[in-house]
């Protein structure tokens, strides 16, 4: 059983289904969190797993972790998912549909990592650039690490931008051939 196949044909059948009902921005939106979760919660995958839990045990824990009321298409989808037994493939077909949402709509995730916390100013200054450069809509990760002592570092995909002190430093040193050379 390929996994892979099978989570791609579920993903494209919810993507297709919700963009039918207009509810595709809505799906992504509820599953970008839930996404994560399964990622972080192991309890939450077991619970999915369990063969102990019924159908609809199983569709509540899923759906205890959205924010707001799952949209029909969701909640069709996870139920359809669950009556053929596919819970395993679930965590699969959620990363699955958010990378074809993403393709389809020029959506790239970004990671930004700073010394500080930056403002928003300079978070749509590179969003802005990254559009200009790729024609895509960045969605930006911030992350704060002291340990680069100052200025950024951004990655997109292949596209990574390290502008810190830590690595200036660093290629400083290599180009001085490492340790300083101690003459008296």
């Amino acid at each position: 059983m390929d996994t892979g196949l099978i989570s791609r044909r579920y993903a494209k059948a919810l993507a297709e289904y919700a963009a039918s009902l207009g509810e595709e921005d809505r799906v992504y939106e509820q599953l970008r969190p839930l996404a994560g979760q399964f990622d972080f919660l192991p309890r939450v995958r077991e619970a999915v797993l369990s063969p102990s839990l019924s159908q609809d045990e199983k569709a509540a824990v899923i759906f205890g972790l959205l924010k707001d009321e799952p949209c029909s298409s969701l909640r069709k989808f996870v139920y359809t998912v669950l009556r053929h037994h596919r819970e395993s493939c679930l965590y699969i077909m959620i990363h699955s549909f958010m990378a074809l949402y993403r393709e389809r709509h020029h959506i790239k995730e970004a990671l930004l990592v700073s010394a500080a916390p930056l403002g928003e100013d300079v978070e749509e200054i590179i969003r802005a650039r990254a559009r200009d450069v790729d024609h895509c809509t960045a969605l930006i990760t911030r992350r704060v690490d002291p340990s680069i002592i100052g200025g950024f570092v951004f990655r997109m995909e292949d596209l990574l931008i390290d502008a810190s002190t830590a690595s200036q430093i660093k290629l400083l040193r290599q180009k001085l051939g490492g340790e300083p050379v101690r003459r008296i």
